[in-house]
């Protein structure tokens, strides 16, 4: 019964995209075209143009069919939190946007392949025992799983999950299809070695990308457009028409944060009722890092790592940023202050705060905020900089990996490309475009700036890895410590040692 009811509803959903339909195409193409009414745009003769809208499907031949068979999804638990799962939850319809295009995605698949793709819980986004257990036992529970990124390295590590592009080879997994991300496949490879994907199969990992969020009531109370517009020779200038014209530095924003901090109250200290320049997180430091185009770890020829943090850019850096972030008097740190998020949230949200430091989840945290907000791209270095880049959370950030003891290599590859491209068709929209284009942020710029930060993410190995690196910046940021060249010299060999063990153990992988 459930199965009927979803395919009426799913032909009911699709009934105006079939009127659009171009004859033609297929599951045996990635990509199929279909055509949606423009009604900004007219012919010659005043008819109403049409502007074809990209349609994925999976290379997938006609007929396959799994009769039924159960392709079983592990995945982070459905607990509520921030970090809960919803890239897997959805049982039925209810109207929310990404709730629904999860359903719609999922029904899809499983109607195409004849298929019942079935979600388990991990006990939390660090349990690798779930895992580890299944595979040790051989007992084919999971198909395909979710790991915080910087635990895929451990889970490979312990040869608990598949080489991808050996699994790729022996079964039908597309790995150049447009739904995987193929900067994770080219900056995360260990000896051209993969053992986990991004894409458009989920969305937890963009949820963790490192973002700047501007008030625009207090720049425009305190005249910043005037400061702005001077790096462009203009009257007055948005943080946007610095962003487009390459300006969105370090120095562009010290400039402007450093103008609206205000004891609010009169009491003399600076606290939760006082005003700032930025809220932030410590780990904003090592995520400005990033995208000041520090290079955590540099790769070979054979595509393996070497350290290569340390050097005049990062020490610059940190110099920048900590004119900004180590000045209580203008920077309130929640983690220094040893609070938790929500606190801070409050604080952004009744305008205590130009700019505000935090991952895309807390964007969709300010949607009641009253007064209106840009979302920025991490700033660069300096202008000479090519472009923004962004790094996402590795405790957070959730990638997919395959359980060693799944052997299906022929189903797992067919059923992964369909479930991405489907969620290229549905997930990233809803995501994307009306989740945080359309219900969260305020103005077309945003929009843009979001383009960006998305399309610009870095997975630096040393980063994400877990190498001693990024406990180091975190502590010197919360400590106000500026001597990195003292503390790096400290770290240096157990930052080596950490790698030289990885390095060990992923050499002796087979294949």
């Amino acid at each position: 019964m459930k199965k009927i009811v979803s395919i009426l509803l799913i032909l009911a959903l699709m009934l105006p995209v079939f009127a659009g339909c171009s004859e033609g195409g297929g599951t045996d193409e990635k990509e199929s075209e279909q055509t949606a009414a423009n009604p900004n745009a007219e012919t010659e003769g005043g008819e109403e143009e049409t502007e074809e809208e990209t349609r994925y499907a999976a290379s997938i031949p006609e007929g396959t069919s799994y009769t039924g068979s159960t392709f079983t999804v592990l995945t982070y638990p459905n607990d509520g939190s921030i970090w809960t799962d919803v890239d897997w939850s959805a049982e039925e319809i209810t109207g929310e946007v990404l709730n629904d295009a999860v359903y719609k995605r999922t029904q899809k698949v499983e109607d195409l392949l004849d298929v019942e793709i079935a979600t388990a819980y991990l006990t939390g986004r660090g349990d690798l025992s779930t895992i580890e257990s299944s595979v040790l036992s051989g007992d084919h529970a999971y198909q395909l799983a979710t790991v915080a990124m910087q635990n895929s390295f451990t889970i490979a590590m312990n040869g608990r999950v598949h080489e991808l592009n050996d699994f790729a080879k022996q079964g039908t997994l597309d790995l150049d299809a447009p739904w995987w991300d193929p900067n994770i496949l080219g900056e995360l490879s260990i000896g051209n070695k993969n053992f986990c994907l991004t894409g458009d199969i989920g969305t937890m990992y963009k949820k963790s990308i490192g973002v700047i969020m501007f008030n625009k009531v207090l720049y425009e109370s305190y005249q910043l457009g005037e400061k702005a517009g001077e790096a462009l020779g203009t009257a007055t200038a948005s943080p946007y028409d610095l962003m487009s014209a390459g300006k969105w530095t370090m120095d562009q924003m010290v400039n402007l944060g450093t103008t609206v901090s205000k004891d609010l109250d009169g009491d003399g200290k600076m606290t939760q009722e006082d005003q700032y320049g930025l809220i932030c997180f410590c780990n904003m430091l090592a995520i400005a890092m990033i995208g000041g185009e520090v290079v955590y770890f540099s790769k070979d020829a054979d595509d393996m790592p070497y350290d290569t943090f340390m050097s005049e850019r990062a020490v610059s850096v940190l110099e920048k940023l900590a004119t900004l972030m180590y000045n209580a008097d203008i920077t309130y740190s929640w983690s220094r202050a040893g609070v938790g998020e929500d606190p801070a949230f409050t604080m952004y949200q009744s305008d205590k705060a130009l700019f505000y430091y935090g991952e895309l989840h807390a964007v969709a945290t300010m949607r009641d905020m009253n007064s209106d907000f840009g979302i920025m791209p991490m700033p660069k270095y300096d202008e000479a900089q090519a472009g923004y880049h962004h790094c996402v959370n590795p405790d957070v950030a959730a990638t997919y990996v395959i359980p060693k003891d799944n052997l299906d290599y022929e189903k797992t590859g067919y059923i992964m490309d369909a479930l991405g491209a489907e969620s290229k068709n549905e997930l990233t929209p809803a995501y994307y475009d009306i989740s945080l284009r359309g219900k969260v942020s305020r103005d077309q710029e945003s929009a843009a700036s979001l383009d960006v930060i998305i399309g610009s993410v870095r997975y630096d190995v040393g980063y994400l890895g877990g190498y001693g690196i990024t406990a180091m910046l975190n502590t010197m940021a919360d400590a106000y410590n500026t001597d990195l060249a003292s503390q790096y010299a400290r770290q240096t060999k157990v930052i080596q040692k950490n790698l030289d063990r990885m390095l060990t153990k992923f050499e002796a992988l087979n294949p």
